[in-house]
């Protein structure tokens, strides 16, 4: 008996090592533009303009690569885990590649937000999407991988910085599989003239290049089939 015990306790050690599935991560991983706030800050900065955020597990943690210059020939990418701790550095003047393997380890790649095609990217946050009035919409209209809003603004706005395209981060299982977003333009009281304008919201990181999916935004009534393209 008096060696059962701290067998006993050996056991149950090892078995919550084995289990362990880092929580952290987990917590890191759901919904991270909203949840996270040094990504939250980046996404509300004045210069999001050619940004792009991609989530990837890389060596059992969840890491961010943050692209802040997309069309330039000598742009950084850099990588960082959920508390912004410095985790790989590609490309640059120097050609810097820190993480050799990463190419190779980093899996389940999600981009969370690109505007790489047109004036302003998609959000994907079930977060956001819950907490956003939905606006108005005059129409819309797919040009390759962007989606071009047409609506009413005050003219006092900005037809870019003061409009958000979210998307649920929810799925619908149909065939072709669907999508909900909500539009939504930041809520102003004063009563200036309102103007007609157009925003383009790249949507290419709802679907895999080739995918036909179909998008539902809240407040307008018909339904937009959209196929990815390069």
């Amino acid at each position: 008996m008096k060696y059962f015990l701290p067998f006993l306790l050996l056991a149950l050690f090892l078995g919550c090592d084995e289990t362990d599935d880092n929580p952290s991560s987990k917590i890191c991983s759901t919904d991270p533009l909203e949840n996270i706030e040094w990504l939250k800050e980046l996404l509300n900065s004045a210069n999001t303009n050619d940004l792009e955020i991609t989530q990837y597990d890389y060596k059992k943690q969840t890491v961010f690569s943050i692209n802040n210059c997309i069309d330039c020939a000598d742009n950084l990418i850099t990588v960082y885990d959920c508390d912004k701790n410095k985790i790989c550095e590609f490309g640059g003047i120097a050609g810097l590649n820190t993480c050799p393997d990463f190419d190779t380890e980093a899996i389940n790649k999600k981009v969370l937000y690109t505007d790489r095609n047109c004036d302003k990217g998609t959000i994907i946050s079930s977060k956001l999407y819950k907490a956003l009035k939905s606006s108005p919409i005059t129409s819309v209209e797919i040009n390759d991988n962007c989606l071009n809003i047409t609506f009413s603004i005050l003219s006092t706005q900005d037809k870019i910085k003061d409009v958000t395209l979210v998307d649920a981060d929810e799925i619908l299982e149909s065939d072709p599989i669907q999508r909900r977003l909500k539009f939504s333009i930041k809520e102003n009281l004063t009563k200036p003239t309102s103007v007609s304008a157009t925003t383009s919201f790249d949507i290419s990181n709802l679907a895999e290049e080739g995918e036909t999916i179909i998008l539902n935004i809240e407040g307008f009534n018909t339904s937009i089939k959209y196929t990815r393209v390069p």
